[in-house]
């Protein structure tokens, strides 16, 4: 008991004090780990390596592949890390306080194109209390609940310290991690050892390395700056000849024009956002509607983001992506008549949440003398109700008493129903995550392996999966790699028996 209440004395962003007695009773080290250190390059012959497990990735997902592989009996694991630095998107999440895990998860907070049922397979594999336990115990990190958004952050609010740390237990454990190490693509080959077959790692500016077994932890495409190019799904594709779910942009801005010809960066205001799907489909009649979790609506220079949007921004994303190939890394904003052929699903607000019925309430409640403008000020930021107010075609100076019936259900529905005008999105760079990628459905749910192409691993955003923000990310990562590093150590166990 005294355990759980020290892990959840963080609430509301601030970091509360907990005693000495408690931290020596349960072992916690507050100090936030600095070991960002690199270990020394092994030299190896040419053409060869003594890698039983490679690591394609330093990243969350792979760094986890790469510690349970190495706690489950693998004896050598080598991280292939493309840049100077293992974990650089873990650096930036959280707002660099890095919430490490929701508190709790469903299979609807993930969004795939694959077979759910396979989602809910892996996710079931482990669960939000033993991941904490792991993180906690075995990583070393000290975390507490943020009561009102219901994540955990480590206690030290530094994401740098979940690197380090994660960092820290992998070379604990013996992984050595190769920095500058750039897997252009694998081949399978045949082996003269006991193993029958391996792999051969074909690396950019030095010799191609053969090993036993290869775990995939490469990334998706967001965040291009911190070595994310989409070499993971070009390796899938091209070499162990998957059938993508193509790539996209997720949990990302939209563009488009703001209400009533206004522009309003910077205004924020919770709501009720909705996503209805395409109509005039075969399917489109089974298809529900996608509400955001969450309500915060933000107004950008280009378009629209905040949490409510970023929920449910890769339903528009991906047809555009999908029918116009709009899936570059830059901005995305469209000038040209082509991008508003494109049939997208569409993005209803309701502007404060509030019902059409209380609106209506509002609207029409004396005195008659009243201005229009100041009963939509009372719920709204005045810049957003001046620009409403004009797309709809009403007068700021209108009295209630004045408000013609057309103009009032008119207004009633900018207020309730109003169809966010997406042209486009602002791209990877901006993309919190990218959808789409290998399918689950051509992955051994309960080892992660691919199913073409034996003794490949695959593990974290790479597969097509994504959670929502919140931390569910992170939970991906750390269970997709937890059972691909773990599969990998028994079958090369397999192997030399």
């Amino acid at each position: 008991m005294v355990a759980e209440r020290a892990a959840t004395m963080f609430f509301f962003g601030a970091r509360m004090r907990i005693p000495s007695q408690v931290r020596r009773t349960f072992g916690v080290d507050r100090k936030v780990s600095t070991a960002s250190r690199k270990p020394k390059v092994s030299v190896r012959a040419q053409g060869t390596s003594d890698a039983s497990v490679a690591v394609l990735g330093g990243g969350a997902a792979g760094l986890t592949a790469a510690y349970f592989a190495a706690v489950s009996g693998a004896k050598r694991v080598i991280v292939y890390e493309r840049t100077s630095e293992a974990g650089k998107k873990i650096l930036m999440s959280g707002g660099a306080r890095c919430n490490v895990l929701p508190v709790s998860a469903r299979v609807e907070d993930f969004v795939t194109e694959s077979t759910p049922r396979k989602l809910k397979n892996i996710m079931a594999s482990w669960n939000v209390e033993r991941c904490r336990e792991w993180l906690e115990n075995d990583i070393g990190l000290e975390l507490g609940i943020e009561h009102v958004t219901n994540k955990y952050f480590p206690l030290s609010n530094s994401s740098r310290e979940v690197r380090d740390k994660l960092l820290e237990a992998c070379l604990r454990e013996g992984v050595d991690i190769r920095y500058g190490a750039s897997v252009e693509g694998l081949r399978r080959v045949s082996d003269d050892g006991a193993d029958g077959e391996a792999w051969s790692l074909l690396m950019r500016d030095c010799p191609d390395e053969r090993v036993s077994v290869v775990i995939l932890a490469m990334g998706g495409m967001s965040f291009p700056a911190v070595g994310t190019d989409g070499t993971g799904y070009v390796i899938a594709r091209r070499d162990l000849e998957h059938n993508l779910a193509e790539p996209y942009p997720a949990l990302v801005p939209l563009t488009g024009k703001h209400p009533g010809g206004e522009q309003l960066p910077g205004v924020s205001v919770n709501v009720s956002l909705e996503c209805e799907p395409i109509q005039g489909g075969i399917k489109a009649g089974k298809k529900k509607k996608a509400k955001a979790n969450r309500e915060g609506f933000l107004f950008t220079h280009r378009g629209f983001s905040g949490p409510a949007v970023l929920d449910l921004s890769h339903n528009v994303v991906r047809s555009l992506v999908r029918t116009k190939g709009c899936n570059k890394g830059e901005d995305v904003e469209q000038s040209d008549a082509d991008m508003m052929e494109v049939v997208v699903p569409s993005l209803v607000v309701s502007w404060s949440g509030e019902s059409r019925d209380e609106w209506q309430e509002r609207l029409a409640a004396p005195p008659g003398k009243a201005l229009v403008a100041t009963r939509l000020r009372e719920g709204l930021p005045q810049r957003l109700a001046d620009a409403l107010l004009a797309e709809a075609g009403v007068d700021n100076d209108c009295k209630v008493a004045d408000l013609r019936r057309v103009d009032r259900l008119k207004l009633l529905d900018v207020l309730t129903k109003y169809r966010i005008p997406v042209d486009g999105h602002q791209g990877y760079r901006k993309a919190e995550v990218t959808g789409g990628g290998v399918p689950l459905d051509e992955i051994n749910f309960q080892t992660m392996e691919s199913l073409k192409s034996p003794g490949v691993y695959f593990c974290g955003e790479v597969c097509d999966v994504f959670g929502r923000i919140g931390g569910f990310n992170f939970l991906w990562a750390w269970t997709s790699g937890r059972l691909a590093g773990m599969s990998a150590a028994k079958l090369v166990s397999e192997k030399n028996q």
